[in-house]
Protein backbone atom coordinates (compact mmCIF):
# COMPACT_ATOMS: atom_id res chain seq x y z
CA UNK A 1 0.00 0.00 0.00
CA UNK A 2 2.70 2.84 0.32
CA UNK A 3 5.10 1.32 -1.68
CA UNK A 4 2.98 4.44 -4.56
CA UNK A 5 3.57 6.96 -1.68
CA UNK A 6 7.44 5.79 -1.30
CA UNK A 7 8.42 5.12 -5.00
CA UNK A 8 11.31 6.81 -7.01
CA UNK A 9 8.96 8.25 -9.15
CA UNK A 10 6.29 9.92 -6.69
CA UNK A 11 9.67 10.94 -5.24
CA UNK A 12 10.72 12.90 -8.23
CA UNK A 13 7.23 14.13 -8.96
CA UNK A 14 6.93 15.81 -5.39
CA UNK A 15 9.99 17.46 -5.80
CA UNK A 16 9.49 18.96 -9.19
CA UNK A 17 6.14 19.89 -7.30
CA UNK A 18 8.16 21.67 -4.63
CA UNK A 19 10.90 23.75 -7.06
CA UNK A 20 7.58 24.80 -9.43
CA UNK A 21 5.41 25.82 -6.03
CA UNK A 22 8.70 27.42 -3.88
CA UNK A 23 9.86 29.65 -7.22
CA UNK A 24 6.17 30.23 -7.81
CA UNK A 25 5.35 31.61 -4.40
CA UNK A 26 9.12 33.39 -4.03
CA UNK A 27 8.49 34.93 -7.41
CA UNK A 28 4.75 36.09 -6.47
CA UNK A 29 6.41 37.67 -3.42
CA UNK A 30 8.77 39.44 -5.54
CA UNK A 31 6.57 41.15 -7.36
CA UNK A 32 4.80 42.08 -4.44
CA UNK A 33 7.40 44.13 -3.13
CA UNK A 34 9.93 42.11 -0.82
CA UNK A 35 12.95 43.81 0.95
CA UNK A 36 16.58 42.46 -0.19
CA UNK A 37 16.60 39.93 3.02
CA UNK A 38 13.21 38.71 2.20
CA UNK A 39 14.31 37.71 -1.28
CA UNK A 40 17.65 36.27 -0.47
CA UNK A 41 15.20 33.46 1.51
CA UNK A 42 13.39 33.58 -1.19
CA UNK A 43 16.07 32.50 -3.44
CA UNK A 44 17.89 30.15 -0.75
CA UNK A 45 14.51 28.36 -0.95
CA UNK A 46 14.34 27.47 -4.38
CA UNK A 47 17.86 26.60 -4.56
CA UNK A 48 17.44 24.59 -1.61
CA UNK A 49 14.56 22.99 -3.45
CA UNK A 50 15.95 22.57 -6.55
CA UNK A 51 18.93 20.67 -4.81
CA UNK A 52 16.21 17.99 -3.09
CA UNK A 53 15.30 17.19 -6.63
CA UNK A 54 18.60 17.01 -8.02
CA UNK A 55 19.53 14.60 -5.17
CA UNK A 56 16.72 12.58 -6.11
CA UNK A 57 17.15 12.07 -8.94
CA UNK A 58 21.09 11.57 -8.87
CA UNK A 59 21.61 9.83 -5.88
CA UNK A 60 21.21 5.78 -6.34
CA UNK A 61 18.61 3.75 -4.84
CA UNK A 62 19.72 0.32 -4.12
CA UNK A 63 22.65 -0.38 -1.76
CA UNK A 64 26.48 -0.36 -2.21
CA UNK A 65 27.01 -2.93 -5.05
CA UNK A 66 31.09 -3.55 -3.26
CA UNK A 67 30.73 -4.84 0.46
CA UNK A 68 32.23 -2.51 3.07
CA UNK A 69 34.76 -4.09 5.49
CA UNK A 70 34.70 -1.87 9.01
CA UNK A 71 37.76 -2.41 10.47
CA UNK A 72 37.68 -3.14 14.47
CA UNK A 73 40.13 -1.99 16.70
CA UNK A 74 41.01 -4.56 19.38
CA UNK A 75 42.22 -2.74 22.10
CA UNK A 76 39.84 -0.81 22.97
Amino acid sequence: MLSKVFSQKAAEYGTGVLVFVSAGLAGHQAAAGMTQPQLMGAATAILGSVMAAVMVRLWPTDGPKIPIRIRIRKDD
